[in-house]
């Protein structure tokens, strides 16, 4: 009875806290927003829009590290460095989701049909000693999401749209999300000792980039698109913090 009561108790937390997420982000950064249509990508409310047909098209997409929109590291409290953690993080992910999906990335914007442009919005870090202590008594559920209650939880704004030559929105998503949900959030990064201020925004960057990718991979699939390779190196490259940490593909 006790643990259906935190259950209860982490739940509502999740929602109350939720709406003020939704909130993180007080900057734009895309080409246009009336496309934008509300979805769910990995339980994850979103906005998002994607042309079948344009996605069809994709021959090799340019893109360069993730941006950060002005004020947001200032904000954050963090320095660059260490804030460069989720700006690779973000990078690399989404780098990765691409080459795995078929679709050719490439650091030369001569040879690209499409060019990908993503930007941080808006960050808050994670409180390691409230979101540990919150790890404590929250409710852990088997699997790859790991529900803890709110407190310290960090969380992250992102924009990312995907653009042909002419400069026409082809995909395109907005989120502000915090990290309540996210994998990695549970009784096995505390054991792990894992929390830290960009704990939260690592794992937040991760799952934009993967559902972006998602966008994208599957629309691109849906309209008979042609598969790509991307080279070796080219995700590395882009994700240069990762490379120092070896976790880089």
């Amino acid at each position: 009875m006790r643990r259906l009561a935190r259950l209860a108790l982490t739940t509502c937390l999740v929602v109350g806290v939720s709406a003020c997420a939704a909130n993180l982000a007080g900057q734009e950064t895309l080409s246009r927003y009336d496309q934008l249509q509300d979805a769910e990508r990995r339980l994850m409310p979103v906005r998002e829009f994607g042309n079948e047909e344009g996605l069809g098209a994709i021959r090799a997409v340019y893109m360069d590290r993730a941006a950060v929109a002005d004020g947001v590291v200032d904000g954050s409290g963090l320095d660059e460095e260490r804030f460069a953690r989720v700006v690779d993080r973000l990078t690399g992910t989404m780098c990765r989701r691409l080459a795995r999906g078929g679709v050719t990335v490439t650091s030369d914007p001569s040879a690209a049909t499409h060019r990908l442009d993503m930007t941080i919005t808006g960050f808050r870090p994670t409180n390691a000693a409230a979101a540990g202590a919150s790890s404590v008594i929250g409710v852990f559920v088997p699997g790859p999401l790991n529900p803890r209650i709110p407190v310290g939880v960090g969380a992250l704004a992102v924009e990312g749209e995907l653009l042909d030559l002419e400069g026409e929105q082809i995909a395109a998503m907005q989120w502000n999300a915090q990290n309540h949900l996210a994998s990695g959030g549970g009784a096995f990064t505390l054991l792990r000792g894992d929390f830290g201020v960009t704990s939260d925004g690592e794992d937040l960057a991760s799952a934009f980039a993967d559902s972006f990718g998602d966008l994208i991979v599957d629309g691109r699939d849906a309209a008979g698109g042609v598969r790509g390779e991307t080279e070796r190196g080219v995700c590395t490259a882009l994700a240069r913090d990762e490379v120092e940490d070896g976790v880089a593909e």
